[in-house]
């Protein structure tokens, strides 16, 4: 090709690039680019308004800053019940104080002192979170000052070993025969007022009781549930049933089983 072929076609490439690629090109609108454009601006106004409604409706989710709950908990490693954790070692702390704590009794003392515990926020995950040296998750649990169990490590010894697994039980009140199963990560567990929660490391199949009676009393007794404070309004409104009435069960939960009790 001759420097003036090549030369003129380069002078034409220019002109079709300062003139957007010619009358054709300049006709065709990007219609793809404005309705891409669209969805983004609609999903944009729709995320600012659902979180503008989050924020007014959080407040009134319970438990909130002006509820004080009690939930009963265990935990059960390879069929033997723990001692209870003693009481939570950050409990006076000046900065970040934990809403969601324990006084060493078995009970979890749920009385929120900031957003970060009320609401969906409430959960056996953020109790975990507060409570210094404790893991708990799908796949171990680990108890400040013992050894981790992990999922697949053995309960038992010998040909009697099996396999073991994190899984939790939770059951709506005391007086509850039916628990729920729930696995994977402990924040999906929603704390209520009265809840009874075990959080076991067990073989697949194995049976898992509810936290001891002496947990249980616990949380039924204002004061010796929360000693620091007396009962409240909110405090565990759970009363022993009249003869011949129905235990209340708990609602179904999304990829969660239950157990009879």
């Amino acid at each position: 090709m001759s420097r003036k072929s090549a030369g003129s076609i380069g002078r034409k490439v220019a002109r079709a690039a300062a003139t957007g690629g010619g009358r054709t090109y300049r006709g065709q609108r990007p219609v793809g680019w404005y309705a891409i454009m669209a969805v983004i601006v609609v999903l944009g106004v729709a995320s600012i308004a659902y979180s503008k409604y989050e924020l007014v409706t959080a407040k009134d989710v319970p438990p909130t800053l002006q509820d004080h709950w009690y939930a009963a908990y265990a935990f059960d490693i390879c069929g033997t019940i723990q001692p209870s954790l003693p009481q939570n070692p950050n409990i006076n702390a000046t900065k970040y104080p934990p809403g969601i704590k324990t006084h060493g009794n078995g009970v979890i003392d749920i009385h929120p002192i900031s957003s970060v515990d009320t609401g969906h926020n409430a959960t056996f995950g953020r109790f975990v979170l507060d409570y210094p040296g404790l893991v708990v998750t799908g796949n171990e649990i680990h108890i400040p000052g013992k050894r981790v169990w992990r999922n697949g490590d053995m309960c038992g010894k010998g040909r009697n070993a099996k396999p073991g697994e994190v899984i939790y039980e939770t059951w709506p009140n005391y007086l509850s025969k039916q628990g729920t199963f729930v696995v994977g990560n402990p924040d999906s567990i929603r704390l209520e007022n009265g809840q009874l929660i075990t959080v076991a490391f067990v073989p697949a199949g194995t049976k898992i009781p509810k936290p001891p009676k002496a947990n249980i009393q616990a949380m039924l007794s204002g004061s010796s549930a929360a000693p620091s404070s007396a009962p409240t309004s909110g405090s565990v409104p759970v009363t022993p049933a009249p003869s011949g009435s129905v235990p209340v069960t708990p609602a179904p939960t999304s990829g969660s089983s239950s157990s009879s009790k």
